[in-house]
Parts: structure tokens; sequence; C-alpha cells
């Protein structure tokens, strides 16, 4: 008798705190009165999906992958990363990437993972609020297959998000603004803030599912004026691959949108991955190594790739040969309403000022998809910053008719 008494407190104080919860999640106006009723749904695992990221993010140094370097780098030393940009009157200027981290130091390869979910998430939830709602720290691994984490895997993925909490970033010359006749140094971070709701204090293995990230402004900004891009593989090969292959394959969907064979000096490949070993020919085995993971397990958009020096006594370079443009999944019926479609024509006449256009913008949008249409919209927009545009219709048309033209589809 005694039991059932204490078993009936502890389900009615149960109940009282999600009813307090609810209330609370109610008044910030993020959830419908359906999704904090049946709440559940937010758990739902994750079909198999083309993978999309993000354009700057795919080519940065962001995690460490080798072990003893991970625990012993200082975490006040940044990772950098330099390359070279036009600017003003067409001139090569150095851009210098920083990336820092915060009090819990750089992330590795269980926080590329937690990015990697943040962003799926994100694209399906529309790109267009200040949140990620992940529900759970449980809804996340469910995602992935992972049905029976264990105490130790929920404790490294909220750290992994207080890791990806504590990164910034501190870009110099970003890009010349040909309005404002200037070139821009910016910083900026990832997230500002995460929160767990948590069904007992001393747990984080039990949670109710209406976590949620807020997303820095600027990334935010970023991902609602061009989205993301189709890396061209799902999820479920994302997740079966290596750390270090998820981070190359990743940077070859980027390379592999407009070249057909991608060329770079090792050395400074390693450094975009990153790859930190000690030796140079440790640098070599470690690339060889995770590129014929990729092959092996079938990467659709690498053909095949080779190693060699750039004549006596010269550095080494790779080269990497595309086998498939990554591309976007979004196929809908020629007469029917969409309303991704509708989005898509919308930041057309956005961008280009011409609604007059809307029947070759709806043509687009249907044939290119989001991926293609936000791949345009930010070749216009960086078009846009270094010279001014007479007839802002005929260059986004050009743009788009040469996205097409590179991935042989007929625009109709």
């Amino acid at each position: 008798m005694k039991k059932t008494v204490l078993s009936d407190a502890k389900k009615q104080s149960k109940d009282e705190i999600k009813e307090l919860i609810k209330d609370s999640l109610k008044s910030t106006g993020l959830y419908t009165d359906e999704e904090l009723n049946k709440p559940q749904k937010i758990e739902k695992e994750l079909p198999s999906t083309i993978g999309k990221y993000d354009f700057d993010l795919a080519e940065f140094p962001l995690f460490r992958f080798q072990k003893p370097t991970l625990k012993k780098h200082d975490k006040e030393t940044p990772l950098v990363y330099t390359d070279t940009i036009k600017g003003r009157d067409g001139e090569l200027v150095q851009r210098r990437w920083e990336a820092y981290a915060g009090r819990f130091g750089f992330g590795g390869a269980s926080t590329q993972t937690l990015l990697y979910d943040l962003l799926q998430l994100y694209l399906e939830q529309g790109l267009d609020s200040e949140y990620i709602r992940f529900g759970t720290v449980h809804a996340l691994f469910q995602r992935r297959g992972q049905n029976k984490p264990s105490k130790k895997d929920y404790d490294r993925m909220i750290r992994d998000f207080k890791v990806l909490e504590g990164y910034s970033f501190e870009c110099k010359n970003a890009f010349w603004d040909s309005k404002r006749k200037s070139y821009i140094d910016m910083t900026w971070r990832l997230f500002d803030n995460i929160v767990f709701f948590k069904a007992n204090h001393d747990s984080n293995q039990v949670q109710m599912p209406f976590g949620f990230v807020k997303v820095n402004s600027v990334l935010q900004g970023i991902a609602q004026s061009r989205g993301f891009f189709a890396l061209g593989f799902d999820n479920r090969l994302y997740y079966d691959l290596k750390p270090l292959e998820q981070r190359l394959a990743i940077y070859l969907a980027k390379r592999f949108r407009s070249q057909e064979i991608c060329v770079r000096y090792v050395d400074d490949l390693a450094k975009a991955l990153p790859i930190e070993a000690a030796r140079p020919d440790n640098v070599r085995a470690i690339l060889s190594r995770t590129i014929n993971g990729l092959m092996k397990k079938g990467l659709p958009i690498l053909q095949s790739y080779k190693l060699e020096k750039a004549g006596t006594g010269g550095e080494w370079l790779v080269y990497f040969y595309r086998k498939a443009i990554p591309r976007d999944t979004l196929t809908v019926k020629k007469d029917s309403f969409h309303p991704d479609i509708e989005f898509l024509v919308e930041q057309l006449i956005r961008v280009s000022g011409e609604p007059k256009h809307r029947n070759l913008w709806t043509r687009c949008a249907r044939s290119l998809g989001r991926d293609g249409i936000f791949r345009a919209i930010g070749q216009f927009e960086e078009k846009q910053l270094l010279e001014d545009l007479r007839n802002k219709g005929a260059m986004l048309t050009a743009i788009l008719k040469d996205i097409a033209s590179q991935q042989e589809i007929k625009i109709q």
C-alpha cells in the first residue's frame, strides 16, 4: 500500500512538472498546441534523404580528428586557414579564417556529426526561424539509427552541444563590398544558446521533447539568403563514414558543384580538413586511407583520385575526379502547387526585382530545385557585390541557365 501511494505521488509530481513546462513553452510561441500535446512526433526517425550543408562550413576547418592533437592543443590558439578572393578591380586578396574554441575546447568526430544533424534539422524546419528544435538527445541518436545509446553517449553529446556553442570565428577580408567600397572583416558564432528539458534533475537520459538551440543571427542570415547545398549522398551513407571520410566527402561535394577535377596541394588540403600529423608522409598516408575508404563505401560523387609530385623536388598534389554532380532530389509535378517551389520563386523575385518574370522563375525552381536556386542566388549576390548590374533579371537568368547546363538539366 505504501509503495502504491509513493508511486502515485511520484506520477503526480511528474505530471505537474510536465504541465509547468508546457505552459512555459506555450508562452514562447515556438510550439503549436498539437506539438505540445503530442510531443512524440518530434522523435520520429529520419528517412533516407540527400544530406545538405553550409557553403562556408564545408570549406573551412572546424574540428580536430587526431585524438592526441585534440587533447593537447592549446584552446587559445585558433585553427587557421587562408585562401584568395577577387577584390577591388578583380585583384587577388588573401582571405583568412580563424576558428576559436570556447571553454570546452575544440570538437572532434562526435561534434562534427552533431553539427551535421542540427543543419539537417534546420533545413527540414524551413530555415525561417532563429531556433532549431531537436526535441531530445535521444531523438538525435534515433536519427542515426542508434536506439540504445549509453550514459557515456548522452554525456558526450551534451558536451558536444556546449563545444558548438563555444565556437567563434574571425574572417579577415571575407569579401569585397562594391556598394560600400570596402573589404569586410567579420566575427560570428554558430549558436547563441542551447536549452534542454530534463524530466529528472540528476540525469541527461530522460528528457522532454522540447529542446532547442538558438541560431546566431549571422548563420541565420546566411542560411536564409542562400540556403545549403546538396551533398549528393544520403544521410545513411554519411553516418557509415569514418570522421575524416565525412569531412572530406563534404569538402568534395562543395568542390564538385563546379569542378570536374579538383586539384589541391596535399599540404593545403591537410590544413583545410584538417589532417594533423607529425610528418608529411604520414599526412599522405592518412589522406590515401581516407580516400580509399570513400571509394570502398561507394561515395556516388567520386570516380577516382591520384597522388603525384609536381616535378622534381616539387610539392605533392592530389587529383579528385568527379563521378556525378552533387544534386538535389526535389521533384514535383508540373502543374502541382508546392510550397517549397513558391518559396523559391519568391526568393528569385526578391533578388532580381522582376515579378513580371514569375513564369520563368517558376520553371527554374521546378527544374533546379532548392539547391540549384540558392546556388544561383549566391552567385548572383556575389556578382552584385563586385560590380554594378544594369539588368539584374538578365544576369540572374544567365546564371540559372549556366547552372542548368552544368547539371545537364533542361529548364521546362
